[in-house]
């Protein structure tokens, strides 16, 4: 627990793709909370190897999107990939998601190579996730 400067406690409870914009829905047939994320693949990366775009901060990542699923939103599973750009530029990320029946329905900001950087995409993507709840274990 940490404590806020008035002295109020609160809990930091980390999750997959939390340092970014991330978007949770709960789903009543699983009574699952599913979490819509960008993924970080290399948070140990010297500043000096990263692209430009990424301003020496080794978990601005965009090109990744994963899924995963929680009971507690606590403890997540993962669900897999959505989608992953090519090139650094081909971000998908800033991503929201609804659901379409027994279907995921995903809209990502997104880009391609075209793109001024990872951040400002030219794209917006749709994705869809056929079945989704087979993907819990």
């Amino acid at each position: 627990l940490e404590h806020t400067p008035s002295g109020r406690r609160m809990l930091y409870v980390p999750c997959p793709g939390g340092q970014m914009k991330f978007h949770v829905l709960y789903d009543a047939v699983t009574q699952l909370y599913w979490l819509l994320s960008t993924q970080a693949t290399d948070s140990m990366v010297k500043p000096e190897r990263m692209a430009v775009d990424r301003f020496n901060l080794p978990n601005n990542e965009r090109q990744r999107l994963q899924l995963h699923f929680s009971k507690d939103m606590v403890n997540w599973c993962f669900a897999g990939l959505v989608a992953v750009g090519p090139v650094e530029k081909a971000s998908r990320h800033y991503a929201s998601m609804a659901f379409d029946g027994d279907d995921l329905v995903i809209l990502s900001r997104s880009g391609d190579g075209r793109a001024k950087s990872p951040h400002d995409g030219n794209l917006i993507t749709f994705h869809r996730v056929v079945d989704f709840r087979r993907l819990v274990y």
